[in-house]
C-alpha cells in the first residue's frame, strides 16, 4: 500500500492556514458582508459573511487539500514524475492565497482587479501543468489499456495546448473580459476533445484496432 506523503500535506495545510493571520490583522475593518465572488465584469455577485470569508474558505481549502492530498497518494503510481506530483499538491494553496488575500483585500476597501487575479493564477496553472505533463508517466489503468508510445505522442500535444492555454489566460488579463471568455471557450472545447481522444485511443487499444 503507498504511504501518505505526511510532509508535504502538513507544509501545504500550514501555507492554507497563514493567510488567515491577515485575515486577522483587519477583521475590524472588514464589511459584515463581503464580496467573495466576481463576475466578468469585476463586479461582486454573490456575498458572504466575514467570518466565513475570513475562517471558512480556508477551512473549505484545506478540506480539499487534504483530500487531494491522501488521495493522490493512495493512487500514486510509482512511476509517476514526482516533480509533475508536487506541483499538483501545491496547486490548492498557491490559487487559494491568491485568491484568498485578493478577497481580503477587497473587503477592506484595495482595488483589485479580480478578473486579473483569476486570470493569471489560472494561467500559471495551466502553463506550469502544461510544462511537465509529457514528462509524466502513464499511471496503472493507461499502462493496461493503451500502448505506452502511444499514450506519450497522445500526452505531448496536451500539454503544448496547456501551455499555449495557460499564456493566453495571463495575456487576457490585461486585454477586455470578452477576451478572457474566448480563452474559456477553447479550453472547453480542449476538454471535449481531450476526453473523446482518449476515450477512443483506450477503445483501439483494447480492440486492436
Amino acid at each position: 500500500m503507498n504511504k501518505i506523503d505526511v510532509k508535504i500535506l502538513i507544509t501545504t495545510v500550514l501555507i492554507c492556514l497563514i493567510p488567515i493571520l491577515v485575515g486577522m490583522m483587519v477583521y475590524d475593518t472588514l464589511p459584515e458582508q463581503m464580496a467573495i465572488h466576481f463576475g466578468m465584469n469585476n463586479q461582486p455577485d454573490s456575498y458572504a459573511s466575514k467570518e466565513f470569508a475570513v475562517f471558512g474558505i480556508p477551512s473549505i481549502l484545506i478540506a480539499f487539500q487534504i483530500f487531494c492530498c491522501i488521495g493522490n497518494d493512495l493512487i500514486e503510481n510509482k512511476k509517476q514524475n514526482r516533480k509533475l506530483v508536487i506541483i499538483y499538491k501545491w496547486i490548492i494553496p498557491v490559487i487559494g492565497i491568491m485568491v484568498y488575500l485578493s478577497i481580503i483585500g477587497y473587503g477592506a476597501g484595495i482595488k483589485i482587479n479580480m478578473q486579473m487575479v483569476a486570470c493569471i493564477a489560472v494561467g500559471i496553472v495551466f502553463t506550469i501543468v502544461g510544462n511537465y505533463l509529457p514528462k509524466a508517466e502513464p499511471n496503472r489503468f493507461e499502462r493496461k489499456n493503451m500502448d505506452r508510445e502511444v499514450w506519450k505522442k497522445y500526452n505531448r500535444p496536451i500539454g503544448y495546448s496547456f501551455v499555449i492555454i495557460g499564456l493566453l489566460f495571463i495575456i487576457s488579463a490585461f486585454l477586455d473580459a470578452i477576451f478572457s471568455l474566448i480563452v474559456l471557450g477553447a479550453v472547453v472545447v480542449l476538454a471535449i476533445v481531450i476526453t473523446i481522444s482518449y476515450i477512443y485511443l483506450v477503445y483501439k487499444n483494447k480492440n486492436n484496432i
